[in-house]
């Protein structure tokens, strides 16, 4: 969030000291009003996508699509927007139930909605001023170090009423550093609970030199949907063309091709896959335009962990299925080899010959 200017408008000092005197008079008053309503910032991680569902996104700064309620706050004539009392470096228990994670935040700033017409003035007090603020109808306020900040402009009103009516927090969650902590852990709904305590310094209507700031407990849960492996996409390259070669002594004839296979995602432990939609004794070339013979071919997987061979002469071993292990990475290349070995040229004719399998990819859970 890029800090804004706004149009101010400027008290005499004369004014400025009869407001918030800061001398040995000055009473600072800390009131406390009751939390709002807990509210559950739901996000989804898949792979490294990190989307959400009912918050927005600013650069690194997050905040949710809903706006707190404040409970009777004292109507005055003028106020300091600040972040938070509580601190700001904060840790969050993610957790399943069973697999638990703990993740560090930062409770970053407030954005205030303004109540009504307003004129802005200039303020300083013993609390550093936030690095970044914008004073509008939404007003927003942040902090670019650690602890309690206020705005460096004061809000005004021509008559006494509530400083604003809704807020939100922001805060910061590093995406890279969510993936790096659940690494390892199983799929599930991780929840989390957040605290902390907002304050806004206000002018107390029963004297003009009491300077106020009111504490406003907050809670707030964010849940994220964990899916730590996901297939984006998958790469087949090889046309299947298979130039026979005859062996004119034995009288038989051979051929052989491959698909070069690239898996692309993210992959907790690696890659399975399975041939699918055949009869596990159908894999043979039959001829184009019609014939009565055919030719069993056998497919192997060069890079598998599994054992290699998948289809032997025509039938599957043990249903077809393969495995690539590869935990932790984000491409698993192996290759299928297509091959018949040494088949009489009495059991086949001059014809082209073709088939075609389907193969069906999982992540490895």
């Amino acid at each position: 969030m890029n800090a804004q200017s706004s149009k101010s408008y400027s008290l005499g000092m004369s004014a400025l000291q009869r407001w918030f005197q800061l001398g040995t008079l000055t009473l600072c008053l800390l009131l406390y009003v009751q939390s709002a309503t807990a509210f559950t910032i739901n996000g989804t991680l898949t792979g490294d996508k990190l989307k959400w569902a009912n918050a927005s996104t600013d650069g690194e700064f997050i905040r949710p699509n809903y706006w707190f309620t404040p409970a009777r706050l004292p109507d005055t004539t003028r106020w300091v927007p600040g972040t938070y009392t509580t601190p700001t470096d904060i840790t969050i228990e993610l957790s399943t139930g069973s697999d638990h994670v703990s993740m560090p935040i930062k409770l970053s700033g407030v954005k205030y909605q303004v109540s009504g017409q307003f004129v802005l003035a200039s303020y300083a007090d013993i609390y550093p001023v936030c690095g970044q603020s914008t004073i509008a109808a939404t007003t927003t306020v942040l902090s670019t170090g650690s602890g309690f900040c206020i705005a460096d402009q004061s809000i005004g009103f021509d008559s006494p009423q509530t400083p604003f009516k809704r807020y939100q927090p922001v805060i910061r969650l590093d995406k890279t550093e969510l993936i790096q902590r659940l690494k390892g852990k199983p799929k599930g709904m991780y929840s989390g609970t957040v605290t902390g305590i907002i304050s806004y310094g206000f002018k107390a209507n029963i004297s003009e030199a009491v300077k106020t700031y009111r504490n406003i407990p907050m809670t707030f849960s964010i849940q994220i949907a964990y899916n730590p492996s996901v297939i984006t996409r998958i790469n087949v390259l090889g046309n299947g063309h298979i130039t026979p070669e005859y062996d004119t002594y034995k009288h038989t004839v051979s051929g052989t091709t491959g698909f070069k296979i690239s898996a692309l995602g993210y992959f907790q432990n690696g890659l399975s896959f399975k041939l699918i939609n055949k009869d596990a004794n159908d894999y043979t070339l039959k001829p184009v335009m019609g014939g009565s013979t055919s030719i069993p071919y056998s497919i192997t997987c060069q890079g598998c962990s599994s054992t290699p061979e998948l289809v032997n002469k025509g039938s599957l071993i043990d249903e077809g299925i393969g495995q690539v292990d590869a935990p932790g990475a984000s491409i698993i290349p192996f290759m299928l080899n297509v091959d018949f070995t040494n088949v009489s040229v009495k059991d086949v004719e001059d014809k082209s010959y073709n088939d075609h399998f389907t193969v069906m990819f999982e992540v490895l859970l």
